[in-house]
């Protein structure tokens, strides 16, 4: 169940002009630093019309975002996917050995985007043809990402890596734009992008999906190296990993993996952060002696990626709600992923602190789905809380937003079942295109911690004018209300660059609501969701 919090979050304002500039919080995010703003919704921007991806992205870029993470489907762009060899002389290196209508929607989001000063972050991995993965699938259900090659997915990579190189020009046009942002898969640690996630050896659970995933990074990361794409020029991400899973599978095949034990096994240490030796080395292909350097030396893409990419889902948990589970890693737990990798950089004596890439994040909404989700204004103020997070954690580098609308329902199931709503209902928008209160909070976060006024009325201020990052002014208005009045401008605020975030403590008025107002260059003027302030 969603943990809401008691009391409406606040903002307001003192009667004189403000310059804010960025302050130190607790947690250390003291020093003003880019924190790029991602965004994703495949069926928008992927998977439709070129008049539904240019108005998205029309839109996209009136919100302020930054970076697009487009998933780049291995099967969507193979040819023959469902047949289990490869076409007679296919070299799967060469991008013009795959069809030209596969590449179409990647070029039209990379040519469009770039159009609009919108950058890209593709997301490579499977489901991918049948002709490149194991045999052995238990169920139909995992046969298009069972057991994939390595070789065959690096020999992918290498043609997407170099058709986007930025001198690759497809037959009788111009050459490409160029894709300097990677990252290997989505969710190696769940079963619908993975499996098998466990194998069993001698009677005992193996996480089989971290010896996979080693392999892929190892083959991507080459594939990038080769094409023009290494970490000296590119942004490389590694991980990309889902929050939660089953301590104890039941089975095999369904049960996804926590993310703590997943990347132990990924770099191959025990629970301490020891070096795996022995039995327990080998059956994860780790080196039975330890490895060391060796083991450094031999998968690159694990020590020399730019950052590591998660998910960091509360689902319909507060973001701020703590899982007791310390193998589970939602926002307010990243010190646990965060140890867990400087932990393992240490032991294998590579000097680095890897930045997070926070890929994926949001919060289903009731309504439409009358299941499961929080309300439609816990989600906007989740998310604002979520951004205010990700801002104090000096490691946070990118946060992103998953769907600007909400997916359809699944019709294969009776209209109203559980089944019909499986689909995700994160978007700021319902299916049909109507605004959430959450579109407004997206455009301009604002959170106060505290919302209840102490002695004076002082309260702590943070919010982000996202669109004026696109080169918007970065001033706004704090506007305050009394309980049932009018809203009036208090103070006008500069917010602190590079991305354009006001933090400060102020002394308000007393109970009512405050809202952020900014105006853009077209001269509308956008507000911010109200927050609610309370008396002591």
């Amino acid at each position: 169940m969603p943990r809401v919090l008691a009391a409406v979050i606040v903002l307001a304002a003192v009667a004189a002009a403000l310059v804010i500039v960025l302050s130190s919080s607790s947690s250390g995010a003291a020093q003003p630093r880019a924190i790029e703003s991602i965004f994703q919704d495949d069926d928008h921007l992927i998977y439709a019309s070129t008049a539904t991806v240019t108005n998205t992205l029309d839109e996209l870029k009136g919100l302020g975002v930054d970076r697009i993470r487009a998933t780049v489907l291995w099967r969507a762009i193979a040819p023959d996917p469902t047949g289990t060899a490869p076409p007679p002389r296919f070299d799967p290196s060469n991008p013009a050995a795959y069809p030209a209508s596969s590449w179409a929607p990647y070029d039209r989001l990379v040519e469009l985007a770039g159009a609009r000063g919108i950058a890209l972050d593709f997301n490579v991995g499977a489901p991918g043809p049948l002709w490149a993965m194991g045999r052995g699938s238990p169920s139909p259900r995992y046969a298009d990402h069972w057991m994939p090659s390595a070789a065959q997915f690096g020999a992918f990579v290498t043609a997407v890596g170099r058709r986007y190189s930025g001198t690759y020009a497809p037959p009788g046009g111009p050459a490409l734009p160029r894709v300097s942002y990677w990252s290997v898969w989505n969710e190696p640690n769940q079963p619908g992008w993975l499996a098998p996630q466990w194998a069993t050896v001698q009677g005992q659970h193996v996480i089989e999906s971290a010896v996979l995933y080693r392999a892929y990074v190892d083959a991507a990361f080459a594939a990038l190296e080769r094409t023009g794409h290494g970490p000296g020029s590119d942004t490389i991400l590694v991980g990309e990993l889902a929050p939660e899973g089953s301590e104890a599978p039941s089975d095999v095949y369904s049960e996804a993996i926590p993310p703590m034990p997943f990347l132990r096994a990924l770099y191959c240490v025990d629970p301490s952060y020891r070096p795996l030796t022995g039995a327990a080395a080998a059956v994860l292909g780790c080196p039975p002696s330890g490895g060391g350097s060796s083991f450094v030396s031999a998968h690159p893409g694990l020590f020399d990626a730019t950052g590591f990419a998660h998910h960091p889902y509360s689902f319909f948990l507060a973001p701020s709600a703590q899982m007791s589970d310390v193998n589970f890693v939602p926002l307010i737990d990243l010190g646990r992923l965060e140890h867990g990798l400087d932990s393992i950089f240490a032991t294998y004596g590579v000097g680095r602190r890897l930045p997070l890439y926070l890929t994926e994040y949001g919060y289903e909404t009731n309504p439409p789905n009358p299941f499961r989700g929080v309300s439609l204004a816990t989600q906007a103020l989740y998310l604002n809380e979520a951004e205010y997070m990700a801002w104090q954690n000096p490691r946070v580098r990118a946060m992103s937003q998953f769907l600007l609308y909400d997916a359809l329902p699944d019709a294969r199931y009776p209209r109203g079942s559980v089944r019909y709503w499986e689909t995700f209902q994160t978007g700021l928008r319902y299916a049909n295109g109507a605004a959430k209160p959450s579109l407004d909070a997206y455009r301009l976060p604002i959170f106060v911690a505290d919302p209840v006024l102490g002695s004076g009325g002082a309260v702590n201020v943070w919010g982000r004018l996202r669109p004026a990052a696109d080169g918007g002014a970065p001033r706004a208005q704090l506007q305050w209300a009394a309980p049932g009045g009018s809203y009036r401008t208090l103070a006008t605020v500069t917010a602190s660059q590079p991305s354009d975030v006001l933090s400060t403590r102020l002394t308000v008025p007393g109970p009512g609501t405050i809202r952020l107002a900014w105006t853009a260059s077209s001269g509308q003027t956008y507000y911010s969701r109200p927050v609610g302030l309370q008396a002591h």
